[in-house]
């Protein structure tokens, strides 16, 4: 199929088109590609021309095996990508299957609705003069920096709509429905899409919740059911109070109804909302450093410190309580292995044409409601409160008045919302299963251990009693200020279940039991978390993993068999949240005699590596960075880049991990850039000769692999150490993976501070009969934002690399932003080198993700396609990368030229994570460049 495109551009800024997923005869993305002339014409329309460009998709830039008939896709601006899109210049393009349209409409389907999610940031338009201008009745005082007349001009919208006014969303009951989603803009741009009163089918799995970023490219399958007006909104809580809300129809046309559920099978739950004094910390210790909560200098003193003007780790909030029954006098007592639920309500259970009531008890001071997910309900058993055109959710469901009243939702499971295969404290789980896949007791049969984790950060300043608990724990309430930062964030409780560090209790499991961990989130673009389990491997859809993602409203459900006795951390690897105390550990105990251990035989490789102190320059070459503002016709400064008068620049002393060829430390090892990573195959054992030519003490520890002590030692400046990683079948790619997988190593004495000081590498492990793993590309691509300012180095590199450290203030915002190294591979502006492919090769990408809230990437390659396993292979050209995702896409180059590849959230583009890759003829033979 070829696609020609007509552009005008007939307004005073200059434009051009650029898109994703396609083959392009003329590219429209401006950046340096060694084009010149009539290549470089498509880059910049400028006012009133005219520029056709031609586009082809061949079968490999269409939907893979796994994608639905029609996937996806965008166009866009790409002169200076944020401004031209925060002006508006974005659009959908849809890409199908051969044979699976008709009349331009995808067959056996009724409806479809693209929707871009997007927090639209007129303050980046190129129209924001004309716009204060023209709306603005006094333009002469606008004040373009200030904060509150910036936020005015963030719009929160759905298609350019905001609050309900997004029209034409409209069905009938029992219509099947297409909806296309897709997301573009900055960091803040997370959107968690929930569509209140149906499910849908995403990736063949069944959900009512999808998380994009930008330029994340989604398309659902719906079976419009339950008629009335319902909601599609962003379910982060900042973002729906923004105005990212809209409503669609589902109408009764007298369709037939294809949900089943007999109504013999009802599970009742008696539920109580009740208040509560809540303790983060209930030990009073730190058990991941053994000291008092409230220890000067320590981690979390900040959050537990009570005082004048500080709460502490106590707080009155709201929960969930289950009772016996309708007289809500006996409380139902947790069961040992429910003792780590804490602030969560109880588990509700069903099965697959079940129908769930629950009698709800409010025996708070506030209103209240149960509004439940992945389950079939009327507008009458909603239970959440929003206004539509014609009204909105009745009462009493949706706002259950304080004062002893009481109301029975009834909810059912139909086949069709099954499995395929919040501030106050108000929040449970709810577990929907196949039928028969429960035993009597309500555990999941070949289940041995269950857990449920709720990982948020429970802002107690939105709290419905934040004043209630100034009042109570507070000793001087009167002199608290609200707005105060720091006393806001010492009321942020970055939690797992209601507890901070180390301090839930009852994650207990024996060696070999079959265990089941279902994690979840709730709360604002902030809660994004990489919850990270150390000692073992998981399962999620056949893929092998140590660490899942989750987002506001999502969930995953996790299977592991612990293989090692002893004690280990679930944690979130962002770093602000497990600085924040968002770690927990989980113990494997020897319940049985062990068997007698079977001979194994390990195929022992051995490398030896150091930690070498250096000095780091992220942009050592400014060329490409100026030829991109020159082609932009710009010439910004770099606050990243420029020392101006006591910023510190490109350069950073670094620490680093080197391969050397022997134990004498003395000749490091020559590496291209496609072998910068360890090679390993299931059943190796690896042997680690570490040796610390550094300063500070520093480890090396792979993530995902098997070894004997579950304690990392670290080891101290001139010293040696062996560490020991074995790589059973657990460790390598599982039957939905692809056939290598990736992992990190990096050094866990200080997570945080020697990550952002440098120490990070990549472990590939294939499976053992991998015959093509010679004759691939293998390259690593680390996204990382390095924070300086946390580095071990930082006091030292402001002495020698400011030009007047005596003026540094390292409070002062611009300076702590100006050491955020927005870095692919530890580079910016196209300073990496070596990424040279040809046509013909069969090309691994090791995408790998960490860092801190703002890490949230989505890897976008110019050129090309890939492909990638979850599943089901699926193609697309750009990989959502949040902190903890290790991920391989295949890439089979085959149009000749210099390609773009970068970050595609606005402020990373901006800061510099961008780089470009070169597709050379097949060896031996000369084709001509794709690239116009």
């Amino acid at each position: 199929m070829i696609f020609i495109e007509h552009l005008l551009c007939a307004e005073h800024c200059a434009w051009m088109s650029t898109l994703h997923g396609w083959i392009f005869c003329s590219l429209g993305a401006l950046y340096p590609d060694n084009t010149t002339g009539l290549q470089k014409k498509d880059d910049r329309i400028n006012p009133g021309e005219r520029y056709t460009y031609r586009w082809t998709v061949p079968k490999e830039q269409g939907p893979a095996s796994g994608d639905n008939n029609c996937v996806t896709r965008i166009y866009h601006s790409h002169i200076n990508t944020v401004k031209d899109v925060a002006s508006g210049l974005i659009g959908p393009l849809l890409t199908c299957k051969k044979g699976t349209l008709y009349k331009n409409k995808e067959k056996y389907v009724d409806k479809e609705f693209v929707m871009l999610f997007f927090i639209m940031d007129e303050n980046q338009s190129w129209y924001l003069d004309d716009n204060i201008k023209t709306y603005c009745t006094e333009p002469n005082k606008v004040d373009k920096e200030n904060a509150d007349f910036q936020k005015s001009n963030k719009m929160y919208s759905m298609n350019g709509y905001m609050f309900g006014n997004l029209p034409g969303l409209s069905m009938c009951a029992e219509d099947k429905v297409k909806w296309y989603f897709f997301g573009i803009g900055g960091a803040y741009d997370l959107h968690t899409i929930f569509l209140h009163g149906q499910t849908v089918l995403f990736r063949n799995h069944r959900t009512d919740t999808m998380s994009i970023f930008p330029a994340t490219l989604v398309d659902v399958s719906m079976e419009a059911k339950s008629i009335g007006e319902w909601m599609i909104s962003c379910q982060v809580h900042k973002h729906m109070r923004g105005g990212m809300q809209a409503f669609f129809e589902v109408k009764d046309c007298k369709k037939p109804s294809t949900d089943k559920v007999t109504g013999k099978s009802v599970k009742h739950y008696y539920i109580a909302a009740e208040e509560i004094i809540w303790n983060y910390g209930p030990t009073g210790i730190d058990h991941f450093t053994g000291k008092n909560l409230t220890a000067p200098g320590s981690e979390p003193e900040a959050f537990f410190v009570r005082g004048p003007t500080r709460i502490g780790g106590s707080y009155k909030k709201l929960v969930y309580r289950e009772y016996t029954d309708d007289t809500f006098t006996k409380q139902k007592c947790r069961r040992p292995e429910e003792e780590h639920l804490g602030i969560l309500g109880p588990v509700i259970r069903a099965e697959v044409e079940d129908t769930i009531k629950v009698t709800l008890y409010n025996k708070g001071t506030h209103p209240v409601s149960i509004q439940p997910h992945g389950v079939r309900f009327t507008k009458s058993n909603e239970g959440s409160h929003y206004h539509t055109l014609h009204g909105g959710t009745p009462p009493p469901s949706s706002n259950r008045d304080p004062g002893g009243q009481i109301f029975t939702y009834e909810w059912t499971v139909p086949k069709g919302v099954g499995p395929k295969e919040i501030n106050a404290g108000l929040i449970g789980p709810l577990l929907v299963c196949r039928r028969g896949s429960l035993r009597a007791d309500g555990k999941q049969k070949g289940i041995d251990r269950e857990f449920f984790m709720l990982l948020t950060i429970l802002d107690e300043n939105e709290s419905l009693f934040l004043d209630d608990n100034i009042k109570l724990f507070t000793t001087s309430p009167d002199q608290v200020k609200k707005g105060d930062a720091d006393f806001q964030h010492s009321n942020k409780m970055y939690s797992i279940n209601g507890f901070m560090y180390g301090n839930q209790p009852g994650l207990k499991m024996c060696l070999g039991d079959r265990v089941s961990w279902h994690v979840f989130s709730v709360g604002s673009e902030k809660d994004l978390h990489g919850v990270h389990f150390s000692g073992g491997t998981l399962m999620i859809t056949g893929g092998r993993i140590d660490t899942a993602t989750v987002f506001p409203q999502t969930s995953d459900t996790l299977f592991m068999i612990p293989d090692s006795v002893g004690l280990f951390n679930v944690l979130c690897l962002v770093s602000e949240h497990y600085t924040g105390g968002m770690k927990e550990k989980y113990r494997v105990n020897q319940c049985k005699a062990s068997e007698t251990d079977k001979t194994h035989h390990w195929n022992e490789k051995v490398y030896y590596i150091a930690a070498v102190e250096m000095e780091w320059d992220y942009s050592p070459s400014r060329a490409w960075e100026k030829e991109l503002h020159r082609l932009q016709q710009e010439n910004p400064p770099s606050i990243y880049l420029d020392k101006g008068e006591w910023f510190i620049g490109s350069k950073y002393k670094k620490v680093v991990y080197r391969q050397y060829t022997d134990s004498t430390f003395r000749t490091p090892t020559k590496r291209k850039e496609a072998e910068k990573h360890l090679d390993i195959l299931v059943d190796d054992r690896v042997k680690i000769v570490f040796k610390n030519l550094a300063t500070q003490p520093y480890s090396i520890h792979a993530y995902g692999v098997k070894t004997d002590n579950n304690t990392v030692v670290p080891t101290k400046p001139g010293k040696i150490q062996t560490y020991i990683w074995k790589i059973p079948e657990r460790s390598g790619p599982g039957p939905g993976d692809s056939d290598c997988i990736p992992w990190v190593y990096s050094s866990t004495v200080n997570p945080v501070k020697d990550l952002a000081s440098g120490l990070i590498g990549s472990l590939i492990v294939c499976r053992k009969y991998t015959s093509e793993f010679r004759n691939r590309v293998h390259l690593v691509l680390l996204f990382l934002i390095f924070d300086e300012n946390l580095s071990w180095y930082f006091d030292e590199n402001i002495k020698t690399y400011s030009d007047h450290p005596e003026k540094v203030n390292k409070k002062d915002p611009n300076f702590v932003l100006s050491n955020k190294m927005h870095a692919i591979n530890g580079r910016m502006f196209g300073n990496n080198q070596g990424l040279v492919l040809h046509v013909g090769d069969k090309v691994n990408w090791y995408l790998i993700g960490m860092g801190s809230e703002l890490d949230l990437h989505t890897v976008h390659f110019h050129g090309h396609s890939f492909e990638y396993e979850h599943t089901g292979r699926y193609h697309s050209d750009v990989f959502d990368l949040p902190p903890g995702t290790y991920q391989t896409v295949v890439m089979f180059p085959q149009d000749v030229g210099t390609w773009l590849f970068h970050c595609h959230v606005g402020e990373h583009i901006a800061g510099g994570m961008e780089a470009t890759y070169t597709v050379l003829p097949k060896e031996g033979k000369t084709a001509a460049s794709g690239v116009p």
